[in-house]
């Protein structure tokens, strides 16, 4: 049974992402085939859950962007993985095999990245949403353990991937890869300078009120960067204690749900040494 996505009918819905013939959707399905082809991911549908931002969030509420304001940490860091589909009817204008391969685009300057010539995937790098969730799955904690992923059945370039970069995998998939009938392309992960220079917070927005929102987030993000790098006395000189706070907790409820509960149990401490100290007492340097 192929995995199914909650899709509206044709031309229902304002706004909805995918178009008649639902080709993004098809994308997912064939690149989750194909991964479960080259033993990346499990070839048992039922090991494998697939969370769409537009089939899983109310988006005839008031405000759909809300609905992530106190749980964005906590879904980037359940997930395996980020796949982006790519429509592109115009492919072979760029990337047919006698002008750009495989290989030139994994080489480019910038990796794929900037190698990828899609002028929808160009357009995924100008959005502020795209951007969002690009730097939650580079920064969010991402549980590397070889062991428990070879338990998951993840395995061939996926695993080779993970084990020399040690974040949560990006994956592209176009039109290009589909037609071609390749692997979805691998990103190297939106972290330190790459994260400055792709600025979520400064990305396009259809609807600029959604703008505070991605702010928060952009802060989220930040502040999981310096903890990911042991650098949290920078986040409090930067960031108000509250936020930091915030932060840690989430983060630690994702090292639960990930069965990391050592890491999880530091986070906890930190929360209490810096609420301890805001209670006067002795404590403990983070």
């Amino acid at each position: 049974k192929a995995p199914e996505l909650e899709r509206r009918p044709d031309g229902k819905g304002e706004g909805h992402p995918d178009r008649s013939g639902h080709p993004k959707y098809e994308l997912i399905v064939a690149a989750v085939r194909r991964m479960q082809l080259d033993g990346w991911v499990s070839k048992d549908d039922n090991k494998i859950a697939l969370w769409i931002d537009f089939a899983c969030i109310d988006q005839d509420g008031e405000n759909p962007a809300a609905e992530l304001n106190d749980s964005m940490i906590r879904l980037v860091g359940l997930s395996n993985m980020l796949l982006t589909p790519v429509v592109d009817d115009e492919w072979q204008t760029w990337a047919a095999p006698d002008k750009k391969n495989r290989g030139d685009i994994e080489r480019a300057s910038g990796g794929v990245a900037n190698g990828y010539l899609a002028n929808a995937w160009k357009e995924y790098w100008r959005r502020a949403w795209c951007l969002l969730e690009m730097v939650y799955a580079a920064n969010v904690p991402f549980s590397h353990d070889m062991e428990l992923l070879r338990q998951l059945d993840v395995g061939g370039d996926l695993i080779m991937f993970l084990r020399d970069k040690g974040v949560r995998p990006h994956a592209l998939f176009g039109t290009r890869e589909l037609q071609l009938r390749e692997a979805p392309l691998l990103l190297a992960p939106l972290q330190g300078d790459m994260l400055q220079n792709c600025n979520p917070a400064k990305g396009q927005l259809s609807k600029e009120e959604d703008r505070p929102t991605i702010e928060r987030h952009v802060r989220e993000v930040l502040i999981a960067e310096f903890v990911r790098k042991d650098q949290l006395g920078r986040a409090l000189e930067l960031y108000e204690e509250e936020n930091v706070i915030e932060v840690l907790q989430q983060l630690a409820d994702v090292h639960e749900g990930q069965c990391q509960y050592s890491m999880q149990m530091d986070l906890l401490v930190k929360v209490f040494e810096i609420q301890r100290k805001n209670l006067g007492h002795d404590h403990v340097d983070v």
